[in-house]
Order: C-alpha cells, then structure tokens, then sequence
C-alpha cells in the first residue's frame, strides 16, 4: 500500500470517528455513536441473498454496526431500533419508501422519544416445581445465537419447515437465562447452544403461552415506535437501499 493511499486512509478514519448523538429510550438520554460506513452499508445489503440465512446474517450484523459503533456492549435488544434509524436518517436521508408509499423517519424518531418503554427487564415463569427465568438480551448475546442459527442452516433447506421452526426456537431462546427445576439451576450462559436448544424443546408446552407473551412485549413495543399512519415500517435491506427514492 503506498504511503498516498495510507495517508488517505487515516483521514478517512478521523472523518468516520466523529460522533453523533443518538437518543436511546432505556437510558433515557443521548449515546454518542460513529456514522454508518460504504462497507457497513454494503454489509446489511448483500445480506439479502440468502433465505434464512441472509436474515439472520441481516440481524447479526445490525447488531454489530450498533456495538461497533458506539463501543458499548451492554445494549439490549430493543436500544437497536433507535440507532438504526437515527443512522439511515444521518447517512442516507429522511425518506424511505415501503411499497407505494414515503415515509419520512422523522416521524418515527418523534415516536421513539414519546412511547413509553414499559417492558420488565426480567421475569419467571412456573410450573409446578419447575421455573424458567426469562430476560432482556444483549445485543451480543443475541448475535451468539444468530451466528449458531446462520452455521446450522443449509441453504437448500431455507424455505422447509425445518428452516421456519429453528427460526422459532432461536427466538425462545433468545431470552431464556435459566432453568430451575427444585432446588438445581442451569444457567444458560454456561452451556452450549446446542444444548440450550434441546433443553428448551423438553419443556411443557403448557409454558410457552406465558414464555411468548413476555417477547412479545418486546416486538409490541419495537411496532409500536416504527408504526407511521398504519403502516409498520420493516428494517429490512430495502431499509438501506435508497435507489427507489426519487
């Protein structure tokens, strides 16, 4: 590399390095965090071309570009909506299109300071002598088990029910901490995801009502802040497409 192209390169480093303030609703303040990037762009679209894979690679490197980017590793999964728009906004502008219509993301930014974040950072459910502890995850540990569900997935196998019921799990599992059965825990932090998933799938059926309810806390909350007019904005790899804008 010459001495040209590396000069260039760390000027372009100083520039990305510049901070913008984001406002995040569980902190209830501004966060700093560096601009999106080509490449960081370019990473969330060739994501598409992949099934079921592609959206979990899509999700998993969301989650990057925020941990990257703000150089914190303690934000939960509903802190990444707020940078992905204030982000798309900052880099690629106001105005995205879904099907026929453009909607301006200043809209959902006003909704992001302004619907409450009513969400229990953990909760338990039981049965019998048996409990599930249920949390929040990080964004980190949710990659984790992005990045299992991506090496699990064979690309033939993208549009079988195989593929749509592994999708299922790993949302379960996502938020599960431990299992207490009387007086032995397993902590699930310890454990390989592996097994996780086969403890999950031994659980009775008769929990899982409550187990959903608690995530869908999560994804009522993330609609409700990215709902503009009725429409329910999709964070998908359009989202950073600008080539259909006028």
């Amino acid at each position: 590399m010459s001495n040209e192209v590396t000069n260039f390169l760390q000027k372009l480093e100083e520039i990305n390095d510049e901070k913008i303030k984001i406002f995040v609703p569980s902190l209830k303040k501004d966060v700093e965090t560096t601009p999106l990037t080509l490449k960081q762009q370019k990473d969330l679209i060739a994501s598409t071309l992949d099934g079921i894979k592609g959206l979990l690679n899509f999700n998993k490197t969301l989650n990057d570009i925020v941990i990257t980017n703000t150089g914190n590793k303690e934000f939960k999964i509903y802190d990444k909506f707020p940078f992905v728009i204030h982000l798309r906004k900052q880099s690629l502008g106001n105005k995205i299109k879904q099907g026929d219509n453009i909607i301006d993301l200043d809209n959902i930014l006003k909704n992001i300071k302004k619907v409450p974040l009513n969400i229990k950072d953990t909760k338990t459910v039981t049965l019998k002598n048996l409990k599930v502890g249920l949390r929040i995850p990080t964004l980190i540990e949710e990659s984790a088990i992005l990045k299992k569900g991506e090496q699990d997935v064979v690309v033939q196998e993208d549009s079988t029910k195989e593929g749509v019921g592994m999708l299922y799990m790993l949302e379960i599992l996502k938020y599960i901490e431990n299992i207490t059965i009387e007086e032995d825990v397993i902590e699930f932090s310890k454990i390989k995801i592996s097994d996780r998933i086969k403890l999950i799938e031994q659980l009775p059926l008769s929990m899982y009502n409550e187990i959903s309810e608690y995530i869908e806390s999560v994804n009522r909350y993330l609609n409700e802040i990215l709902t503009i007019d009725d429409i329910i904005v999709s964070i998908d790899t359009q989202f950073f497409d600008t080539s259909d804008i006028d």
